[in-house]
């Protein structure tokens, strides 16, 4: 099977160098069926003779659909100078903000445009905005108080309103409370003089008798009020 697919010899039990058209062909068909991620089964279910990691890094940096084909466009060489300006050499970061582009492709890209002590103006140019960025961040967190201050101040603020509501209510209420006192003291030491018509009134019939008979108004009053004196007191 070996020299029908032109695979050559075998390390350590596994296939090593370039990927033909047939193994990638077993591949593609593979993770058509199975789906991506069970790269260590690939051997045994298609008879490659391929290790897990090689059919992984075949698929993710050649064979994948959404894969972008051609060079890096002048757009995404900027996104990539100024991600590399942020993070560095996580090629893998970088390549998460350019869709159909592999860590490996990026990493290949930046070593042969942008060598160490051959860096271009562009990369000068967008570690200095990296720069400027931060230091405009960096202001901005100084000029503007800590959370914990405003929060402070916040509560000094409410808790000022509440002993202002407080003190109110004690000059308020003392004043109210007595002058309802000296009301009720009033009405017991002047009965309702309508009270009063309405009694002799009901003494004048024999009908408005038999409900004076069971009701004393004056009575009921007088009661009331001696009751919410003492309640008060």
């Amino acid at each position: 099977m070996d020299g029908q697919f032109g695979w050559g010899t075998l390390e350590d039990g596994w296939r090593k160098g370039p990927w033909t058209p047939q193994e990638d062909k077993l591949l593609i068909e593979h993770v058509n069926l199975h789906g991506e991620g069970r790269w260590n089964s690939v051997s045994k279910l298609t008879g490659l003779r391929r290790s897990g990691k090689s059919c992984r890094l075949r698929w993710v940096n050649y064979l994948r659909p959404d894969l972008k084909r051609g060079k890096i466009t002048p757009q995404e060489e900027s996104i990539i100078l100024d991600l590399h300006a942020r993070w560095g050499n996580r090629w893998s970061t970088i390549a998460r903000s350019l869709p159909g582009r592999t860590d490996n492709e990026i990493k290949n890209y930046w070593r042969t445009h942008f060598k160490k002590g051959k860096t271009s103006k562009n990369a000068e140019r967008a570690r200095a905005r990296f720069l400027k960025q931060q230091q405009e961040q960096q202001q901005q967190q100084q000029q503007q108080p800590p959370l914990q201050v405003l929060q402070l101040q916040v509560d000094q603020e409410q808790q000022q309103q509440y002993n202002n509501i407080y003190q109110q209510n004690q000059v308020v209420q003392p004043i109210g409370e007595q002058a309802y006192i000296d009301e009720m003291i009033m009405a017991y030491m002047n009965p309702n003089p309508i009270s009063s018509s309405m009694t002799s009134m009901s003494e004048g019939s024999s009908e408005d008798g038999a409900w004076g008979s069971l009701w004393n108004l004056d009575d009921v009053q007088h009661n009331a009020v001696q009751d919410q004196v003492l309640y008060f007191y």
